[in-house]
Order: structure tokens, then sequence, then C-alpha cells
């Protein structure tokens, strides 16, 4: 069987998603968690805190999976729950300062070097690339959307 014909662009960003994908499981896995737990951690790390049906539709999982999720990050004390502020019959889900920690310490080594890409590249050329990237993204936002 013939192996499809890939844009160089498209082979680019799935080999960039492959070792940002590594990156994380490693990480997870020193940390203890699992894959779900510590998408869980990045998602309100980088978005502050959510509804639980919010990190359903981010993660993809089932309500039932959200909610043992949230249960082993909460006895780790690495989320607190609370009611909403808007509606005291819903829950909201925040980032525990061990999280931020957590994360924080995991990204470190990538950050570290990103910098220093960046420091190497100027200041304006880094932000070309950083568009590029939200492009990137974007479009494979737009094409996923396509195929739902």
């Amino acid at each position: 069987m013939e192996t499809p014909r890939l844009p160089p662009l498209l082979k680019a960003m799935r080999a960039l998603q492959s070792v940002l994908d590594e990156y994380d499981v490693a990480n997870s896995v020193r940390a203890g968690l699992g894959r779900s737990d510590w998408r869980c951690l990045e998602y309100l790390v980088e978005n502050g805190e959510a509804r639980p049906g919010s990190i359903q539709q981010a993660l993809g999982l089932t309500s039932g999976s959200v909610t043992a999720l949230l249960d082993r990050l909460e006895r780790r004390k690495l989320i607190v729950r609370s009611a909403d502020r808007f509606d005291r019959r819903a829950v909201v889900v925040s980032p525990s300062e061990a999280a931020v920690g957590l994360l924080t310490a995991g990204l470190e080594p990538l950050a570290h070097v990103t910098e220093k890409l960046c420091d190497r590249i100027g200041e304006e050329r880094s932000a070309v690339q950083a568009r590029q990237l939200a492009d990137c993204v974007r479009l494979v936002e737009w094409a996923g959307a396509r195929q739902a």
C-alpha cells in the first residue's frame, strides 16, 4: 500500500504534535498522573477556573470520566472545587498552587530552550512564528469542524 503524499507543512505539524504529546506523556508519568489528568491540569492552568462541563468538552471525555478525574485530582490537592459565584447550584474547578507548580516545573525545560530560541531569532521573527503557529491551530480547528 502506498503512503499518501502529505504537504510538508502538514508533516511538520504532525511531527510537532507527536513530540509535544510525548513530552506531555513524560511529564504526566513523572508527576504520577494519567494523561487525561495532566491534560485537565494544563487546561485549568491555561484557562483558569472552569465548570466540569467545559472540562468534559475540552478533553473529549464522558461526564463520569470527568467526575472520576476530578476526584483523583482533588484527592491529590491539585484542584479546588467551589460553588460558582454566579450560580450557587453549579461547581467550578480551579487549579491549586501545587498544580501550577507541577505544570510550571514540567514546562520549564521547554520554556527555557524556547526563550533561548526567541532571543536568538529576535522578537519580530518570534512574533511572526507565533502567529504562524496560531494560524496552524485555526486551520486544524477548521478542518476538525468540517468533519463533525
